[in-house]
């Protein structure tokens, strides 16, 4: 991903901007922006980005709503990892982050894609429909020409690497709820857990994937 000094870059659903904060320290002179509505992960990537020696070129944003504070914008490089959701679906996020990109930038797209048919009865009980996802990579790659992107690269992890996710998803709620017993969602979150654990087990590691794609504006 070659980024030229004064490239800027910008992720919605940046989280605690482990990603940004490679970004920049990979590739001196450039700046990014990170969007995310969760304000303890933004204090988390701030402190993180200043031990990074970054701060000054990360500008955090707290909002639910980054679409609009996106809008005519043009950048080098869109990122949205599990971001799906904040400006609308999966087809509506990607043309979204094309939209803000300028000619010849790059979008770098994240999110769940099916390797298999689901369960019918799953499915329904963990709240989705069949067509929230793209179809493995390929459909991911659809989406993106849908877009009017070029594809450059679409990747599925693999299976080791999606139940290490899982794990680590599940065990930092345990932890989580484990260090603060009086507090009044942890009975709901020790719940989602469970859950998670148990759809996980019985039909989503046969069913359900993570795909990313990267994805070249034309032009430039």
């Amino acid at each position: 991903m070659p980024l030229a000094p004064g490239a800027r870059i910008v992720e919605l659903g940046s989280g605690k901007a482990a990603l940004l904060i490679r970004l920049l320290r990979r590739w001196p002179g450039t700046s990014a922006e990170g969007f995310d509505r969760n304000p303890w992960f933004i204090a988390e990537a701030r402190a993180a980005a200043a031990n990074a020696g970054v701060a000054g070129r990360l500008s955090l944003i707290d909002t639910d709503a980054p679409g609009a504070l996106l809008a005519g914008r043009s950048v080098d490089l869109a990122i949205g990892i599990g971001a799906t959701g904040i400006v609308g679906d999966q087809a509506e996020t990607l043309a979204f982050l094309a939209s803000i990109v300028g000619p010849g930038g790059h979008v770098v797209f994240g999110d769940g894609a099916w390797v298999a048919d689901p369960d019918p009865d799953g499915l329904a009980a963990f709240g989705m429909a069949r067509d929230e996802l793209a179809d493995g990579a390929d459909g991911l790659a659809a989406l993106g020409r849908a877009a009017g992107l070029e594809v450059i690269a679409v990747e599925l992890v693999t299976p080791g690497e999606w139940d290490a996710y899982e794990a680590a998803y599940a065990g930092a709620a345990d932890d989580w709820v484990a260090a603060n017993p009086d507090d009044p969602e942890r009975d709901a979150i020790a719940a989602r857990a469970a859950g998670m654990r148990a759809s996980y087990a019985g039909w989503r590691r046969a069913a359900m994937g993570f795909a990313i794609g990267f994805f070249r504006v034309p032009g430039g």
